[in-house]
């Protein structure tokens, strides 16, 4: 695989599918202005509440105008140029200015605003505008948000959410050995033989120091800005950071930085990716402890608060911030449902912590509800938590470990079990004769409303599978702002 550096928006797009993995409707910024042509009544829906009055005094003293602009939020890609365009409904007849209140964690250092403070139609116009410059930096960040929100002398203030693009790369595949078709294992290469191989290219050999020089393809580059040294690569030491070109770091609940010999971790941050993973725990017990068969069963988890047990298993349902579709239908108490009023919190497929309240939502025993719990409970400070992509979930397989088929029966999946799995190693897959390898994405199937895009975590496989069937979910967080996030519509489609 050749090293691909990609923007945040390229990224930004895989991961939540618009290249085939799933669907958004993000309005991409482009060079050239969307809204230069004016129309008012393209995307400018939500233009209630950007009612001013003529700020500049007019003799009648109730001339009202009405702004509108588009105000969906905006991916704004380094090194580019955004114009923001705003229309009055009704020509000035002196200045009609708006204040402008700018917030987030972009930083001069990464914009510049032609005007920062106010917005001003002049007399006789009924257009005005805004110009965004953007940065390009050498160093790697995430991305950038920036809010501006306009305020007149009437109505409420409209707020645009711009996300300026972070420097961050995808994966690589894993892969350090090359093929001859019958052995997987071959070291290296004689005479170009395996020359245009996953092995020859990417990540495992530019930042990885213990790969395989090849005899052709990239070559291992200490100035690169995700370059690994002997540390970053040796499993026994605390400073490892995952196989290959991945790296990885463990994360406590508090959203602080672990040592890769820890064993209190609650996420893994992937360096490479921006991406955050919650990570699944040991197995725990369902039990119903419910005597009397006239009564409904009442199940208990043998630990109260783990209710990411790794094996648990969740038919497929949209959450708050991401997956469309249907899903799996609100059942009854001992059908998948929950019912927090009556403190039934488990049943026979999973469960939930009861030793909290103020849920403002439903929970069921479905993946979008395990999502929406997850940030209820703020898991590593984050509150943006979501079902993957197809392409998010795909990006954590180290797919060198699953080419040998007779080495899944010790490591059983394709995650490095450093961070993603438990001494014991049942943070994945199971130790019991349940075993199911399958994990949930968001991604619905185009045209199959009831099918839904999941990973088999043993060979990397993508399969449809339906979605009232129980299958696992690990959920991942990223610093996209939930705004977003569009659930409202999904043209999934997968090619592998």
């Amino acid at each position: 695989m050749h090293l691909k550096k990609l923007s945040f928006l390229a990224i930004l797009l895989l991961s939540l599918g618009l290249t085939g993995c799933g669907s958004d409707n993000l309005d991409t910024v482009s060079s050239d202005n969307s809204d230069s042509t004016g129309d008012t009544s393209d995307n400018t829906s939500d233009s209630s509440g950007d009612n001013s009055d003529d700020s500049s005094g007019d003799s009648s003293g109730d001339t009202t105008y009405t702004a509108s602009g588009d105000f969906t939020p905006k991916i704004i890609q380094r090194g580019q140029t955004f114009t923001f365009n705003y229309y009055l409904d009704k020509t000035a007849d002196a200045d009609v200015i708006y204040d402008i209140d700018i917030v987030g964690t972009a930083t001069s250092e990464d914009y510049t605003i032609s005007n920062a403070s106010t917005l001003t139609f002049a007399k006789g116009s009924t257009t005005t505008s805004l110009t965004i410059t953007t940065y390009q930096k050498d160093d790697v960040y995430d991305a950038r948000t920036l809010s501006l929100t306009f305020t007149g002398n009437t109505g409420e203030p409209a707020t645009i959410n711009l996300l300026i693009s972070g420097n961050v790369y995808l994966n690589d595949t894993g892969i350090t050995n090359y093929s001859d078709g019958s052995s997987f294992d071959i070291q290296t290469q004689t005479n170009d033989q395996y020359k245009q191989q996953d092995a020859a290219y990417g990540l495992d050999i530019i930042i990885n120091s213990a790969a395989t020089e090849p005899d052709t393809g990239d070559s291992k580059d200490d100035t690169k800005q995700l370059y690994k040294n002997a540390f970053d690569v040796n499993p026994s030491d605390s400073e490892y950071k995952g196989k290959a070109g991945f790296r990885f770091v463990k994360m406590h609940d508090n959203g602080m930085a672990l040592s890769a010999s820890s064993t209190n971790h609650s996420c893994v941050k992937d360096e490479v990716t921006g991406l955050t993973w919650q990570v699944k725990s040991t197995y725990n017990t369902l039990t119903n402890v419910e005597s009397d068969p006239t009564l409904p069963a009442n199940y208990q988890m043998a630990d109260a608060r783990r209710y990411q047990a790794s094996n648990f298993s969740y038919p497929w349902k949209a959450s708050a911030l991401s997956g469309v579709g249907p899903g799996w239908q609100n059942g009854i108490v001992n059908n998948g449902a929950f019912i927090p009023e009556d403190n039934l919190l488990a049943n026979r497929n999973c469960g939930y912590n009861s030793g909290f309240t103020g849920r403002d939502f439903d929970l069921y025993c479905s993946s979008g509800s395990y999502a929406n719990e997850t940030n209820f409970l703020k898991i590593c400070g984050q509150s943006n938590w979501v079902v993957p992509t197809v392409e998010q979930l795909r990006s954590i397989i180290n797919y060198e470990k699953v080419t040998d088929y007779a080495d899944l029966v010790a490591n059983k999946h394709g995650l490095d079990e450093t961070f993603f799995d438990c001494p014991a190693g049942d943070c994945v897959i199971a130790n019991n004769s349940l075993q199911d390898p399958l994990y949930w994405t968001s991604s619905s199937v185009k045209g199959a409303e009831g099918l839904a895009w999941c990973i088999n975590l043993e060979n990397g496989a993508v399969q449809t599978c339906n979605k009232r069937e129980h299958h696992k979910v690990l959920v991942v967080s990223s610093n996209v702002p939930a705004e977003f996030f569009n659930p409202n519509s999904d043209n999934s489609t997968v090619t592998d």
